[in-house]
Parts: C-alpha cells; structure tokens; sequence
C-alpha cells in the first residue's frame, strides 16, 4: 500500500518541506531493480530521476530502520519498499537529509515502526539545520555520521 507524507519542519524562520510517496509490500521475490539495504530482507527503488545524494540519504534512513522493517514482512521473503515520489517545493532552505528523515517519518507514521530518533537544530553560524540520528550526527555531504563518503550500515559499519 502507498502513503503520502509531508516532512516539515521549522525552526526561526528556517524551515524543511518534502513530499514522498512510498510503497510497502511484503514479496516472495523481491524485483530485479531493487536494491537490498545491507545484509537485510529489505528491498527499495528509489524514485526516477532522483539526485544521487538525495538517494544516499534515503538508503542511509532505509537502513537506520531495516531491523524495524523486517517484522513487516509477514512471512514473506523479503519486504519492497518503494519511492513513488519524491517532492521539494522550495528548495530555498532544503538539504539532502531531509530524505532520510521524510522516508522513516513516513513509515513511522503508516507502517507502525518506532523509527529512530531524529534531532534537527539549526547552526546559525554554518547558516545550515544539523541532524542527528539516535544521537549520532551526519556530517554535511556525508550520508554517514562516520564520515564516510562510502555510506553505513545500520548497525554503523561502514561501507565501500
């Protein structure tokens, strides 16, 4: 089944706004073109068109709640996360993370995960909003909180 979620946030008067559709469906053989998150029965496919930070930053949020996921497989071998769409009205204010953060709002609030706990603080120095993901914070350009251009897992390894 598809949801729409709308991600928006604010602080002063800096804010985030993206729209993303996803589609959950538990298979028995996950689509050629998907793409599997770590060593986990979840498989995604992220919209077409998309900037390849942009997708980083979701698979980077996919992973923060794969362990989630898994229990909504029902017995199925593996779990098709899909991106639909992917929308940013005003790019004025927008960063890469907020796809991270839209895509595990989004099944947090239709799928019945817990998600992760995402901190957002705005550094007015740096004149850019700072993440943080369970605690840890993702450095800018880095779908990681390592540091690492390569990317994490979900239990914090890094990647190639």
């Amino acid at each position: 089944m598809a949801f729409t979620y709308i991600y928006k946030r604010r602080i002063g008067s800096w804010g985030l706004l993206a729209r993303v559709t996803v589609d959950v469906q538990p298979v028995d053989e996950p689509p050629r073109e998907g793409r599997r998150i770590d060593d986990s029965h979840i498989w995604w496919l992220p919209p077409q068109g998309i900037p390849a930070a942009e997708e980083k930053w979701m698979a980077f949020g996919l992973g923060l709640v794969a362990g989630q996921l898994e229990t909504l497989r029902d017995g199925a071998d593996a779990l098709w996360v899909r991106v639909d769409d992917w929308d940013v009205p005003m790019l004025t204010d927008y960063q890469e993370e907020v796809a991270a953060a839209a895509v595990i709002e989004c099944l947090r609030e239709n799928c019945g995960i817990d998600g992760v706990d995402i901190g957002l603080t705005f550094d007015r120095e740096g004149n850019r909003h700072q993440f943080t993901w369970d605690g840890a914070s993702a450095e800018q350009g880095h779908a990681c909180p390592h540091s690492s251009t390569s990317g994490c897992t979900p239990g914090g390894r890094l990647t190639d």
